[in-house]
């Protein structure tokens, strides 16, 4: 029976991030770093999300293969600009050589033409192999327009994304944020695969 997610990502506001959801949900998250030394994983896909997250799970579930092994891959998908974002988010981002919070949101809203539609959202996609090398899947959006002006001074692009309520991800504050954001929805979908598969109590 499953008591830890081990996550593999060597990103570590991203694996605070998601122990924070985790541990909304009664769950615990630490990173692989704390059991093994960083790695370098294989070069990431620029079009499967689920592919990428799979890779980089198999990578530490090969290295660690007791545990049951947690990754993400993320994005931003802005559809009014299909040839911005999307899979490759972070790597435009390296590729402009952006640093910091303030930097990459201005350089969001700079590409969206003013009079474009602002439907936006950000996509989880959640992997996790357990000890026995099967794999579970799990998918959360967070976020449905891009807002005007970054709002909630934390977590990056969350202060671009509005939600259904009208405030943006970075606005919205823990436990209620759990259901909006979209790790925290791939994380409330894969705790209920794990619990109707009986890996998890």
């Amino acid at each position: 029976m499953m008591t830890r997610f081990v996550i593999a990502s060597n990103n570590t506001h991203k694996t605070d991030e998601m122990v924070r959801y985790l541990a909304v949900l009664g769950l615990k998250g630490l990173n692989y770093r704390h059991l093994i030394d960083e790695i370098t994983f294989p070069p990431e896909t620029t079009d499967d999300m689920a592919t990428n997250a799979l890779v980089k799970a198999q990578t530490i579930h090969n290295l660690l293969p007791n545990e049951y092994i947690l990754a993400d891959d993320s994005a931003l998908f802005i559809p009014a600009i299909p040839d911005h974002f999307g899979v490759t988010t972070m790597r435009e981002f390296k590729a402009h050589h952006l640093s910091g919070d303030d930097e990459i949101n201005q350089y969001v809203l700079q590409q969206l033409p003013a009079a474009a539609p602002r439907d936006a959202y950000l996509l989880a996609h959640f992997v996790v192999v357990t000890p026995q090398n099967v794999v579970y899947t799990s998918e959360g959006k967070g976020g449905v327009v891009l807002a005007d002006t970054p709002r909630g001074n934390r977590n990056g692009l969350d202060e671009l994304l509005e939600t259904e309520n009208g405030l943006t991800l970075a606005e919205i504050d823990m436990p209620e944020r759990v259901h909006y954001a979209h790790r925290g929805r791939a994380a409330i979908k894969m705790k209920s695969q794990l619990q109707q598969a009986g890996e998890l109590a």
